[in-house]
């Protein structure tokens, strides 16, 4: 008679406790530092786009800063025409703005709301408001307002001695942050 053993097979036996651990933990650690990778490289990738929008707002505000420093001095060369009722020499000033790089449009609005001078011409007698509808001529501070395309809307207050005399509208598009 054969025996349960006799049978010609060999009973299985459990794999060693090593040859276990080798085969659930290897692989175990193998997935994990692959996906510790990938983490890494996409938590850096978010920052490095995080850093990015960060610098690309802090040079428009820096840009819109220095814009508005410059504005004064131009507000004040066109007080000073405005009052002699030079309005070629304005003319020629807007001309040449015009042509830096940046500079879209530049406008001389009187207090009524009329545009007076326009390196634009058809713009010219026509009314401020028409155009831009939610920009307000009435501040007696420098404002710049946010157009669409990376571009800005800049209202500066042209005072005389007693009251507002006029009003430069200009529009200005922000260079872009060159990355390495």
């Amino acid at each position: 008679m054969k025996s349960s053993n006799d049978s010609g097979e060999t009973p299985q036996q459990k794999p060693s406790f090593w040859k276990r651990f080798f085969l659930i933990v290897v692989p175990l650690v193998l997935v994990l530092l692959v996906g510790g990778i990938f983490l890494t490289r996409y938590q850096g990738e978010r920052k490095l786009q995080e850093l990015s929008e960060l610098a690309e707002s802090r040079s428009v505000l820096m840009q819109r800063q220095d814009i508005q420093l410059f504005a004064l001095p131009l507000a004040w060369s066109v007080r000073k025409e405005l009052m002699h009722s030079n309005y070629g020499q304005i003319e020629e000033y807007f001309n040449e703005l015009i042509q830096r790089k940046g500079f879209g449009l530049i406008m001389l609005v009187d207090p009524s709301g009329i545009i007076k001078i326009s390196t634009d011409r058809k713009l010219q007698g026509s009314s401020f408001s028409r155009h831009y509808p939610q920009m307000r001529l009435g501040v007696l501070v420098p404002v710049s307002y946010a157009l669409p395309e990376g571009k800005s809307l800049f209202v500066i207050p042209v005072m005389g001695l007693n009251e507002k005399i006029g009003t430069i509208a200009f529009v200005y598009s922000y260079r872009e942050l060159l990355q390495p």
